[in-house]
């Protein structure tokens, strides 16, 4: 790379920050990407479903592919009778869940902007989830993405964790930018073994701000370990007892508000 497209890189074109290229040849409509960092072009859905990027989870305990639909939920709805929705599937019983979640961000919220989320909660340690996986035209509330989780305490996320993102927050500090308690009452439909098939869970958010409670949100998930054979008709279930349409927007963007969902801090710039 020459001297001259290095600084524009670094400063951009402005003067302000760095800029991304346009895509380079032979990548996908919308997937274009800094060639020396593999990361994808920006669109909630729509931008951060158009590429993910290739990165190695080296220092990750667990990584996991999920696969998930938000519902919207008003305070009249109840979790339906899920027996029989999936065939084979055993029912579990439900279980409630009080759960601290504290997600970290650079002050201009990065992450959040490029579709990224660094969170850490009370007994489960880190998540990173990845770029959403583009989703198809006729499941558009369809979020499917990589999930990275890493052992350690609230008050530093962990090296290997920041390794990953990297190219996201550059020399940026992370810091705390979002606190949210959860009720979520969980219920897991499993094969006779015990294997699961899907987790369907009624959450009831507070977003904190110190001591007060900011705002309040209500969400229903569907989450299957992989493929969507439980999924459409558990979604047409809860559509039908009540429940509103898919939404993919994440808890702490909805959390942050318009900040979050900014685009990215960069710009495509030609690739010479």
């Amino acid at each position: 790379m020459g001297a001259q497209r290095r600084r524009r890189l670094e400063q951009g074109a402005d003067g302000h920050g760095p800029q991304l290229p346009s895509p380079l040849p032979g990548a996908g409509a919308g997937q274009g990407t800094l060639e020396w960092r593999g990361i994808p072009r920006h669109s909630w859905l729509a931008r951060h479903s158009k590429g993910s990027p290739r990165i190695h989870a080296a220092g990750s305990e667990f990584v996991r592919s999920e696969v998930e639909v938000k519902l919207g939920a008003g305070p009249a709805f109840r979790l339906p009778n899920l027996d029989g929705v999936v065939e084979g599937a055993v029912v579990q019983s439900p279980e409630v869940l009080r759960l601290e979640t504290v997600y970290h961000d650079t002050r201009d919220l990065r992450l959040a902007r490029w579709g990224v989320s660094l969170r850490h909660r009370a007994g489960e340690g880190w998540t990173l989830k990845l770029l959403p996986l583009p989703s198809s035209a006729s499941n558009p509330g369809v979020l499917e993405r990589t999930e990275m989780n890493y052992p350690g305490g609230p008050k530093r996320p962990p090296d290997a964790a920041v390794a990953v993102i990297r190219a996201y927050v550059r020399r940026s500090e992370l810091v705390p930018v979002a606190r949210l308690s959860t009720v979520r009452r969980r219920v897991r439909l499993t094969d006779p073994s015990g294997a699961r098939l899907a987790e369907v869970v009624d959450d009831e958010v507070s977003v904190r701000d110190g001591r007060r409670v900011a705002a309040r949100f209500r969400e229903i998930e569907v989450e299957v370990p992989d493929g969507q054979t439980a999924l459409d008709p558990l979604v047409n279930r809860l559509r039908g007892a009540g429940a509103g349409a898919p939404d993919p927007t994440p808890k702490h963007v909805r959390a942050l508000g318009p900040r979050a969902m900014e685009p990215p801090e960069v710009s495509p710039l030609p690739v010479l």
